[in-house]
């Protein structure tokens, strides 16, 4: 069923009340299943109303996701209440704002202004991403300055989450408040935001103005309308006109986004091992510039918040997909786009299937045997792994009821999921995965779902299947335990990640009689 236990303050309307054929919208849901793309959710707003907003179950209206590089937008409107409150200007030198810093001030460092870090051409020669710097234990603020700016400021673009940090830090110091609170007083609470929105912290203690946050699709959508209305909220000004019309123009032309490494985007010069940079429209303070006159917060994985202003429209979006799968912005511009408020087809009924289409939609699932297996006593119990690159020790496996419990061992403790037979279980898992997972492992684990079933057996081969669904990120995991000749092979993948997609396999054994009760009674 579709998620309706959330109250919006967002007005509604029917899309034909706008002059958008209900019929365009179901032909888009049409070519999303057809082409097969992992969407979350598909929000659009048009003249002052929202008229269609689809959730694939199990994600829905209430759960937070994460945003990746949509969080740079946010992090744009912090840095436009700083100017609008007299502390800061765009024109002020980077280095002004740590005179605590004692290292190299080379002169194209001590050139680098708030304006070079918002139009990412800060003289970096690479930009580092998020899922590199979470793996860094020391001060990422050093780490910035310590960097080599070969290029002046100013002249070339450089995708870089460390610019975006940057921003967030300079904020905290001219504010005394981290982002997320200076946001929230001034933007969030007035604007009615969920109050369950997340940002992760760097070594400094400041938010990670490049990523991090997690946020409803909702407020993602929020954020778009209130740049459509250029700073407007209900007849209030929160956000200054004019910082709103600097932040979406065109600041920087025609700009190359180089290859990405999953560690780095590399400058423009440099080679992609086989890959080529790509040509973007352009770029403004933290906002991409994109076709039709349109603008837009991106992030990565399948998380953007496209503005069409001209059709007074903003489509939200979140999904699983490849930084280089365009096939949604392809159904929202040359399909989409031209039809808002083109006038609705004399089609009886349009408007009720597509209210049913929308309460209907779900994440696809695998077939399979999706009950427990009466003859899968030799594959329960324990399991001692060989020695592998992911530090497990070892592995339980148990059939309960309709369900299957998986407990994995390693030096930092025991961690579980726990899934159904042909159904979804929810809870919050520790299970270790951050080479999958863009270097995201939070120790307070991460909300999983998770269903199993038993494949068809092939030769002397019994496999299991688990599908775990990171259901606050855009991770989602096929894990497979395959039986055979005594011995445990498991593999496990993702649909997306920023560098590998495939652990290499997991090996195991029985474990002996005696360490097999003594693993089950600690734990």
């Amino acid at each position: 069923m579709k998620d309706t236990s959330m109250t919006t303050d967002l007005p509604r309307a029917t899309p034909q009340s706008r002059g958008t054929d209900p019929a365009i919208l179901l032909a888009l849901l049409d070519d999303i299943e057809r082409q097969d793309i992992e969407l979350h959710s598909f929000l659009v707003w048009q003249d002052g109303a929202l008229i269609a907003d689809a959730y694939w179950v199990p994600y829905g209206a209430r759960r937070p996701h994460m945003m990746h590089s949509v969080t740079k937008s946010f992090t744009s409107m912090a840095v436009g209440l700083a100017v609008a409150d007299g502390l800061l200007s765009v024109d002020d030198a980077v280095l002004g704002f740590f005179p605590d810093y004692s290292g190299p001030k080379e002169e194209n460092l001590r050139a680098m202004t708030v304006r070079h870090l918002l139009t990412m051409t800060s003289g970096r020669a690479r930009g580092i991403s998020g899922g590199s710097w979470r793996r860094m234990r020391s001060s990422w603020i050093e780490d910035f300055l310590r960097q080599s700016t070969p290029y002046r400021p100013g002249d070339v673009f450089v995708y870089d989450s460390a610019a975006s940090y940057m921003l967030s830090a300079i904020v905290q110091r001219v504010s005394g408040r981290r982002i997320q609170d200076y946001l929230a007083e001034r933007i969030f609470r007035p604007m009615r935001m969920s109050q369950n929105m997340t940002w992760d912290t760097g070594t400094d203690g400041v938010n990670t103005g490049g990523n991090g946050l997690s946020c409803t699709s909702e407020d993602m959508l929020k954020l778009g309308i209130l740049h459509l209305q250029e700073g407007i909220w209900r007849g209030r000004q929160l956000l200054p006109r004019e910082w709103v019309r600097a932040a979406t123009g065109l600041q920087v032309c025609d700009v190359v986004l180089g290859v990405f490494t999953g560690d780095h985007y590399l400058g423009p010069e440099e080679a992609g091992d086989g890959q080529s940079a790509s040509r973007r429209e352009g770029y403004g303070y933290q906002w991409w510039r994109g076709p039709h006159g349109s603008f837009s917060a991106n992030g990565l994985f399948g998380q953007y918040c496209i503005v069409l202003p001209e059709e007074k429209t903003v489509v939200a979006f979140t999904g699983g997909l490849e930084d280089s799968d365009r096939r949604v912005h392809t159904l929202i511009y040359d399909g989409l786009r031209p039809a808002l408020g083109a006038g609705v087809a004399d089609v009886s009924g349009q408007g009720e299937t597509l209210e049913a289409r929308l309460a209907g939609l779900r994440l696809k699932t695998r077939p399979g045997i999706a009950r427990p297996n009466p003859a899968a006593g030799p594959f329960c119990g324990i399991w001692r792994m060989q020695p592998n690159d992911q530090g497990a020790e070892s592995i339980s496996i148990a059939q309960e009821a309709n369900a299957l419990r998986f407990i994995l061992r390693d030096a930092d403790g025991v961690h579980e999921v726990l899934a159904g037979f042909g159904y979804f279980l929810e809870a919050t898992t520790t299970m270790p995965g951050a080479r999958l997972h863009h270097s995201y492992q939070p120790d307070a684990g991460l909300r999983i779902l998770a269903c199993a079933r038993w494949l068809t057996s092939v030769a002397d081969e019994i496999v299991l299947e688990m599908d775990w669904i990171f259901v606050e990120t855009a991770f989602r995991d096929t894990v497979r335990l395959h039986f055979s000749n005594g011995l445990l092979r498991l593999t496990r993948s993702v649909n997306v990640n920023s560098s590998e997609r495939v652990l290499p396999d997991l090996l195991g054994r029985p474990a002996a009689g005696v360490d097999a009760r003594r693993e089950m009674q600690h734990g």
